[in-house]
């Protein structure tokens, strides 16, 4: 019989390393059916799609609550279809608040689970460990860690590696990156240096974070008046949005900002620092080896609860694999444009503290496991098939 799997997918990051998997399904198993709720990346990849993501990305508690009547419509919808179409298995794909719910129905319908990306519960909620240990089948986990933590807690959990080891690279040295992005000449890192600004892939955190970040650059044009700015566009982002969001900053002189699209990593090579959102971008960040300093800023509700619900002081990606500090932190009310511009200038004055944490990512990089975290995933969905 032809083997059937759902996939649910929540957001555009889950839904471009769902994709990767279901091509890697698609070869071990030409004739499978892939069906369930995702994005454009996994209708590519042969998903026929019941529900698609848009509207779907939320921030945090705030923002869940404002779509919680449309979660809990789709939530309803897709039991109805592991009801109907009783997949052999269930892949569910980060996006906790959504997925956790999924892998508890599905248990009890007696449908196989396999949780690829799984809840941060080393992080935080750590409850959740032991939850998804009954419902979930096995544990694809991204971290070392994090699969050990899961199997102590009493579930299946293997590590797969981490889909950003696939594709978080470019071949460009800094040089030819600049060339590429047609900066001002090939970028003198003391007298010239070129500052990525990626303020986040969400509205709302790019409406918390990016008014920050142009008031700091404004004052880093103050002592570096031949800096060169990029900041590339996360997918579903408009230039016109990033426009809008500067319109509130009165008597503040911005540097030009060269804005690009779908070069992400090309910018981040071309960067002498980058200042960053934390989030994916830090370890898209890691694999690339760039400095970076992580700025995180939310709404009030959605702060004090992160900090009543977690133990831990640090939020930057790479900083919890490396356990320790190795990339500053500017974190809600820390995030000010004067702290903003103090950090940068002390590293954009300190080349050697640039390498200091060059030499940190390296490290954490080599924690991220070897390529192909979609096709050892797709395995075991294969592996867990009744």
């Amino acid at each position: 019989m032809t083997p059937k799997v759902m996939i649910v997918a929540g957001e555009p990051s889950g839904d471009l390393h769902a994709s990767h998997v279901a091509r890697q399904l698609k070869a071990l198993c030409p004739d499978i059916t892939l069906f369930g709720m995702g994005g454009d990346q996994m209708e590519a990849a042969s998903v026929k799609l019941d529900l698609h993501i848009r509207d779907s990305a939320v921030m945090g508690f705030a923002d869940v609550v404002t779509v919680l009547p449309m979660f809990l419509r789709k939530q309803a919808y897709l039991k109805q279809r592991i009801r109907e179409e009783r997949p052999d298995v269930l892949l569910l794909v980060d996006f906790a608040e959504f997925n956790m719910p999924l892998a508890k129905f599905a248990r009890r319908q007696d449908v196989s689970v396999v949780y690829y990306i799984p809840p941060k519960a080393w992080a935080w909620r750590a409850k959740r460990a032991r939850k998804l240990a009954k419902w979930a089948d096995v544990v694809a986990a991204i971290f070392p860690f994090e699969a050990e933590f899961y199997r102590n807690a009493g579930a299946n959990a293997e590590f797969v590696g981490h889909p950003l080891v696939d594709f978080a690279r470019t071949p460009l040295t800094m040089h030819k990156a600049r060339e590429h992005l047609n900066l001002c000449g090939t970028g003198d890192d003391q007298e010239a240096p070129v500052i990525g600004l990626m303020p986040g892939s969400r509205r709302s955190e790019i409406r918390h974070i990016l008014p920050v970040i142009l008031e700091a650059a404004a004052n880093i044009a103050q002592v570096y008046p031949n800096a060169q700015w990029i900041l590339p566009l996360a997918p579903g982002i408009s230039r016109e949005f990033i426009a809008e969001c500067q319109q509130g900053l009165l008597n503040v002189e911005v540097p030009p900002i060269k804005i690009v699209e779908e070069m992400t990593y090309t910018a981040m090579r071309a960067s002498t620092l980058l200042l960053v959102t934390s989030g994916t971008a830090t370890l898209e960040a890691t694999c690339i080896g760039t400095p970076m300093i992580i700025l995180f800023r939310t709404v009030a509700l959605n702060w004090h609860i992160i900090k009543a619900l977690t133990p831990l002081n640090r939020s930057g990606l790479p900083n919890l694999v490396a356990g320790r500090d190795i990339v500053p932190e500017l974190l809600q009310t820390e995030l000010t444009p004067i702290a903003l511009t103090e950090l940068a200038l002390d590293f954009l004055r300190n080349p050697q503290k640039r390498e200091e944490q060059r030499d940190a990512l390296q490290a954490v990089y080599a924690q991220l496991g070897a390529t192909g975290a979609a096709e050892r995933t797709a395995q075991l969905v294969f592996l867990n098939i009744r």
